[in-house]
Parts: C-alpha cells; structure tokens; sequence
C-alpha cells in the first residue's frame, strides 16, 4: 500500500529565482527503499515549471532538519553557521 511522503525540492522557478517545490508523493516501502520518491517530487516541480538542476529531499533528510537552522539564521535569530 502506497504511502504520502512529504517532499521538497530545491530548484529554480519559472522566474529564474531559487525556490522550494513543497509536494506529497505517494510511495510503496519498496519505492522509498529503493529513491523513486526524489524522482517523483523532481518530475512534479518540473511539471509545474520549476527547472533544472533541481534537488529533491524528505522529511527524514538533514536537508529537511537542516531548514530549521536555516529559517533562524536568515532571520536574524544565530550568527551561527
């Protein structure tokens, strides 16, 4: 049975700027095991527009921890890098 997986993508928008694609995708374990998750949340932002290079990642990514520490810093919150 499938399973929503949440989803961000780091890529280029239709503007040229950098930007997030936020996106569930629907996965068996097998498919999560194995990455087909990034491909799918990847071909999703494109089909909306967003551009190459893209970089996809989940909620049990450190790149996904690691936005916590990122929201703090460009806020002002840490000088800490």
């Amino acid at each position: 049975m499938p399973r929503r997986i949440r989803m961000a993508v780091l890529a280029a928008n239709a503007h040229g700027a950098p930007d997030f694609y936020l996106a569930f995708v629907a996965v068996t374990n097998e498919q999560y095991n194995i990455g087909d998750h990034y491909d799918l949340a990847r071909a999703h932002a494109e089909d909306e527009g967003y551009q190459y290079p893209t970089i996809a990642f989940d909620q049990n990514d450190a790149a996904a921890l690691a936005l916590r520490q990122v929201h703090a810093f460009m806020n002002g919150e840490t000088d800490e890098t």
